[in-house]
C-alpha cells in the first residue's frame, strides 16, 4: 500500500458488508449526492483528494481553480480527505450512496470497490491521447477484470538515499543508471560505511515492512501470488525470501542499524542528517522531507534502483476513479483528463516527489529537476514499474495487516527463521481466504 493509506481489519470487514448492498447498483449510474445539476444547466462535480504535503495541496488547488475558471458550466468542488482514512470513508460513502464523483485513491485499494460495483468502468470514457501517454504496464495495475477502474497519476519507488560526503570519505563511487548497484554491492558498501559506535552503513524504517519488501522482491522475481487475480494462490519460495533474507544478514552483520526494525519510513532521517547512516532506503517521496529538513551544507543524492535479476518494483500508482453512481461521468472524465495534462501532473509529481506516470509529465519533471539529487535516474525507472500480482487480490489488505507485517517484523528481529516466515505467510493466506 501507499505510505499514506492504512487499511484496517475493521474496514475490510465493513467492505464485505457493503458488498451485500451492491445489488442495489445497476446500469452505469444512479442517484448521487456528489454531482449536482444547477439551474441553467451548470453541473457541480465533487472531487475528493488525500493530497497532504503543502506543495501538492497547493498544486491540486491550482488545478481545480484553473479548471473552474475555464469551465464555468462544470464546477469542481475540491474536498480534502484525511490520508489515513481514505478507504474507511469510501466504504461509508458507497454504502450511503454519497461518494464523490472523482475519487483520489491508489491502485492497491480500488480492486475491491471495482468488483463490488462502486467504480465506473473508464474504458470507453478515456481520451485516446491520455491512454497512449501512460505505459501499458501501468494500465495493467488499474485494470480489474478487464475494466479500467482508475486513471493512474503518480507512483513511488523504494530507492537508496546517500550521504555523498560519507560515500566520498569511504572511497565509494556512487552508481549510475547505466551501472546500478546490486544487492551484493549494497551489502559490501554498507560494510565500508559502518565505522563503529552508532554509525551504520544502512538504515531502513521497517516498522511497516510489507509493501517495501514485497515491491523490492520483484527484482528477484519474487511474485508471491499467481492464478486468479481476486483469489490467487500463494507461493513463498527462495525468490520471495531473497530481500528479507539479505536485510536480516546485514542486520546480523551489524552494518544495518538495528533500530530499523522499529522505525517508520521517515524516522531514519534525523540519523541520516547526523551522519549516523551513510545510506537509507525509503519511498522516494521522502525526497521532499529531505529538501525541507536537511541541515545547511548536507550533501545527498538519490541512487538508481537496486538490481537483483532486474530492477523491477511494484507500479502501485495513485489513481483517479469515477463513482459508478455519478450521474456526470463524462464531465468527471473531462476533469480527470485536465488534471493529467502534462504541466498539471508535473506540478503534482514535483510537490509529492513522486514519479508521474505519463510520458509527457515525466519529460517536464525531468527537465525541471535535471541533475538535481539523482532525479534523472529515478524518473527513468518508469519502465521497471510492473503490475504486482497481489495488488488485485481481495484478501491482500487483510493478509498484509494480520499476517505479513507481524511475520516480517519477527523475522527481522530474529524471533523466527526463514522456514517459519514462509509457513506463517502461507498459512496466513489460507486463513484469510478460508
Amino acid at each position: 500500500m501507499n505510505r499514506r493509506l492504512t487499511v484496517t481489519v475493521t474496514s475490510v470487514a465493513a467492505l464485505t458488508l457493503v458488498g451485500t448492498l451492491s445489488g442495489c447498483i445497476s446500469g452505469t449510474g444512479g442517484p448521487s449526492t456528489g454531482a449536482q445539476q444547477t439551474s441553467g444547466g451548470k453541473v457541480t462535480i465533487s472531487f475528493s483528494s488525500y493530497a497532504f504535503q503543502d506543495l501538492t495541496v497547493k498544486a491540486t488547488q491550482e488545478i481545480v481553480d484553473s479548471w473552474n475558471a475555464a469551465n464555468p458550466d462544470i464546477h469542481v468542488n475540491y474536498q480534502k480527505i484525511d490520508p489515513n482514512s481514505v478507504h474507511d470513508k469510501l466504504v461509508t460513502q458507497f454504502a450511503g450512496n454519497s461518494a464523490p464523483d472523482v475519487i483520489h485513491d491508489e491502485a492497491a485499494d480500488i480492486a475491491g470497490f471495482s468488483r463490488q460495483g462502486y467504480l465506473a468502468d473508464l474504458t470507453a470514457l478515456l481520451p485516446a491521447d491520455l491512454k497512449a501517454d501512460v505505459p501499458a504496464s501501468v494500465w495493467k495495475s488499474v485494470t480489474i477484470d478487464n475494466k479500467i477502474a482508475g486513471v493512474p497519476t503518480i507512483a513511488q519507488v523504494y530507492n537508496l538515499f546517500a550521504n555523498t560526503g560519507s560515500l566520498k570519505a569511504a572511497g565509494i563511487t556512487p552508481p549510475t543508471a547505466a551501472s546500478p548497484w546490486t544487492w551484493d554491492d549494497l551489502a559490501s558498501n554498507a560494510k565500508k560505511l559502518t565505522t563503529g559506535g552508532d554509525v551504520y552503513g544502512l538504515a531502513w524504517g521497517l516498522k511497516n515492512p510489507t509493501a517495501g519488501l514485497m515491491s523490492s522482491g520483484l527484482a528477484f522475481d519474487g511474485t508471491f501470488f499467481s492464478g486468479d487475480e481476486a483469489k490467487p494462490t500463494i507461493s513463498v519460495t527462495a525468490k520471495e525470501l531473497e530481500v528479507p533474507g539479505r536485510l536480516k544478514a546485514m542486520l546480523d552483520a551489524k552494518v544495518m542499524a538495528p533500530t530499523s526494525v522499529s522505525q517508520g519510513g521517515s524516522d531514519v532521517l534525523p540519523g541520516f542528517f547526523a551522519g549516523k547512516y551513510g545510506l537509507i532506503m525509503a519511498g522516494n517521496y521522502v525526497e521532499t522531507q529531505i529538501e525541507q529538513k536537511a541541515p545547511a551544507g548536507f550533501s545527498w543524492t538519490m541512487l538508481p534502483l537496486l538490481k537483483g535479476l532486474n530492477q523491477n518494483q511494484a507500479a502501485g500508482p495513485q489513481t483517479l476513479s469515477i463513482a459508478r453512481q455519478s450521474t456526470h461521468q463524462a464531465e468527471s472524465m473531462k476533469f480527470i483528463a485536465y488534471y493529467l495534462k502534462a504541466e498539471n501532473l508535473a506540478k503534482i509529481a514535483e510537490g509529492d516527489a513522486l514519479i508521474p506516470v505519463t510520458t509527457s509529465a515525466a519529460a517536464i519533471v525531468k527537465k525541471d529537476l535535471a541533475g538535481k539529487h539523482g532525479w534523472d535516474a529515478i524518473l527513468d525507472s518508469g519502465p521497471s514499474l510492473v503490475d504486482a500480482p497481489w495488488a488485485k487480490a481481495d484478501k491482500f489488505p487483510q493478509w498484509k495487516t494480520e499476517t505479513a507485517t507481524p511475520a516480517y517484523q519477527e523475522f527481522l528481529a530474529g524471533k523466527i527463521d526463514a522456514t517459519t516466515l514462509s509457513k506463517r505467510l502461507t498459512d496466513g493466506w489460507a486463513k484469510a481466504n478460508g
